[in-house]
């Protein structure tokens, strides 16, 4: 039998990290239940131009397969909550690059584990394919909402999340029994595109959040942007959940003042040289300055 190494020591340096909550889910093979829906998601095509979403099958329903005698997912949620906010740029993008800034943040958590409990840990921020939302929600780190983003018990939905998969077996934390989203349906509602089904499900082919930065090339024709530059924060804005949340904390996170001010007619007269120096180290240097000038131009027709 295996030691079980409990759980506590993880909070000091979590907190420490910047985390706004965490939880601890023995690694597994996905459910059978939550793989089919996944498979059935992606069969309609409802992952639109995201098609890096099809790719890895097999590594997305199991953990031990992307670091070898994988037995514990440690699951931490990070606040991009702003007071603040450029109209056309969505919040998580003010700041810099969330996958470099928590992979930093949690290179001491995952040395700490490693000192502690022994074997071995990998840092995974979003890029690896690992099924994020259901291994937050078996470690009772929240749980999905109508918006189909994960809310978390008073922050809301305004988090990143990032995991560290180890060998070592740590104490799990249980899901949540209770629902935290209200069901109010305002993010529904509110989405302007439609991309929300009422029960959880999006629809990426017609979510701005998706639309403005993982489209490559021209948009089809008749494609409205509805005011967004970068990524869309309607649904969470509108979640009654959000007004709880605290504020992004972590330094590398805070919103940066050239993008905060940017605007689309900015954006348009923007030089490579520009872009580079605003954007440097931020999660906008996925879309390009193509992209960003692509957006900018739907915008001021």
């Amino acid at each position: 039998m295996s030691h079980h190494f409990h759980n506590d020591f993880l909070e000091e340096p979590l907190r420490a990290a910047g985390a706004v909550a965490w939880g601890v889910a023995e690694a597994a093979p996905v459910d059978d239940a939550a793989r089919e829906l996944y498979h059935a998601w992606i069969a309609s095509g409802r992952h639109g131009c995201m098609d890096y979403m099809e790719r890895y099958p097999e590594l997305r329903a199991d953990p031990g397969l992307l670091l070898e005698g994988a037995r514990s997912v440690v699951v931490c949620a990070f606040s991009y909550h702003r007071s603040c906010h450029n109209p056309w740029i969505s919040d998580y993008a003010l700041g810099g690059d969330y996958h470099a800034v928590l992979r930093e943040c949690l290179a001491p958590v995952a040395a700490e584990i490693e000192r502690l409990c022994g074997g071995s840990t990998r840092i995974c921020v979003d890029s690896a394919p690992l099924r994020e939302r259901y291994w937050a929600e078996r470690a009772g780190v929240g749980r999905c909402g109508l918006s189909g983003k994960l809310l978390v018990p008073g922050v809301g939905s305004e988090v990143f999340l990032a995991e560290i998969l180890a060998t070592a077996q740590i104490a799990p934390t249980p899901p949540l029994e209770k629902e935290v989203c209200t069901r109010c349906g305002r993010c529904v509602q509110a989405c302007p595109v439609g991309a929300l089904n009422g029960h959880g499900g999006v629809d990426a082919r017609r979510c701005l959040s998706c639309l403005t930065v993982e489209w490559r090339g021209e948009f089809p024709a008749g494609t409205r942007l509805h005011g967004r530059l970068v990524g869309c924060d309607v649904c969470s804005r509108v979640c009654s959940l959000s007004l709880q949340a605290p504020e992004a904390s972590v330094p590398g996170l805070q919103a940066r003042p050239g993008i905060l001010g940017m605007t689309p007619e900015g954006a348009l007269a923007l030089t490579r040289g520009g872009f580079k120096s605003i954007f440097s180290g931020t999660a906008i240097m996925r879309l390009r300055l193509d992209g960003l000038r692509r957006n900018a131009a739907l915008l001021e027709e």
